[in-house]
């Protein structure tokens, strides 16, 4: 959506806002505050509030054109200031050669028509000094010329100042860049040699897994050969237990048949010392077979610790 049109009163509200502020209201100062208009049409209603008597009141032409900037801005823009100065002045200058040459020969022209209007008649003597007039306005105008011509230098000198610091400016903001790019860099660098460690770390661990898992199978595979181990002892002890059972049985047997048997006494005590001997070795082996059982048992809790120490572990990750 094109801006709306700028309009005189505008013109003028801005012009009486900058000169309240103790400043002569220039073409460039006006668009700056406005922020749209052409210089064309805000030099046409800046002339135009010139003439209105809220401008004489104030007297703008004693108001500076240029607030006074600090001493370091103007020295290191002085010679800057120079080469605008000498420039615009140049082209001034040129620019009133060229406007005094048309004037002289608009001057010449126009005593010609006169002369020759005398020559004619009264009438012609009118016209002549209507065109004295003309020449009036165009002396005004010239006039007028002029002084925008020095208030477009003014402005140019402003436009300098401006530029002076906002160059600093500029070389102030790219200091400020160059460092953010290498903190930039730095902190990349970091993060690339944190990326680097976490992984490291991570192969680590996934190796240190694996190693325990090996572990874990591995003691899984003796707890299972021990369980198995540990059922064939439970069973032979059990097949013991139910020999020396048997082995009792027979003695009891023994017991009787040799209280019946007096007359086979020796052949039957020659049989019981056997029997006995025999009861000895089987409780001997029982035993053993019980000393075993308790060191398998033992194992056994031992393993099935590890086993549950395993399972919290795998529920923790």
């Amino acid at each position: 959506m094109a801006a709306p049109r700028l309009t005189e009163e505008e013109v003028h509200a801005a012009c009486a806002d900058i000169a309240a502020q103790g400043e002569s209201p220039t073409a460039v100062k006006l668009l700056d505050k406005l922020g749209r208009g052409s210089l064309t049409t805000i030099t046409k209603y800046l002339n135009t509030w010139k003439m209105t008597g809220e401008a004489q009141a104030l007297d703008i032409e004693s108001l500076p054109a240029v607030i006074q900037l600090p001493e370091e801005l103007s020295k290191d823009g002085e010679d800057l200031l120079k080469k605008i100065w000498n420039i615009a002045k140049g082209i001034a200058d040129a620019e009133l050669d060229v406007q005094r040459e048309a004037l002289k020969q608009a001057e010449k022209d126009n005593q010609a028509r006169v002369e020759e209007a005398f020559a004619f008649s009264e009438a012609q003597s009118m016209k002549i000094e209507r065109l004295e007039e003309h020449l009036g306005d165009i002396n005004a105008q010239l006039d007028e010329k002029i002084r925008e011509h020095n208030q477009t230098v003014s402005d140019l000198i402003d436009a300098g100042k401006v530029n002076v610091g906002l160059s600093k400016d500029n070389e102030q903001l790219q200091s400020e860049v160059e460092a953010l790019k290498e903190r930039i860099a730095e902190l990349e660098k970091r993060d690339k040699a944190a990326e680097a460690e976490r992984k490291a770390l991570q192969d680590s661990h996934a190796i240190e897994l694996k190693r325990k898992d090996a572990e874990i199978k591995s003691l899984d595979m003796q707890v299972h050969k021990l369980q198995t181990s540990l059922d064939t002892t439970v069973n032979a002890n059990d097949k013991l237990k139910s020999d020396i059972k048997s082995k009792a049985s027979e003695l009891s047997a023994c017991a009787v048949e040799l209280e019946k048997l007096g007359v086979r006494y020796e052949s039957t005590l020659t049989d019981l010392k056997a029997a006995r001997d025999e009861l000895k070795e089987a409780k001997k082996i029982a035993s053993q077979a019980e000393k075993q059982v308790a060191n398998l048992e033992g194992r056994l809790e031992v393993y099935q610790s590890l086993g549950a120490s395993r399972k919290k572990s795998d529920e923790a990750k």
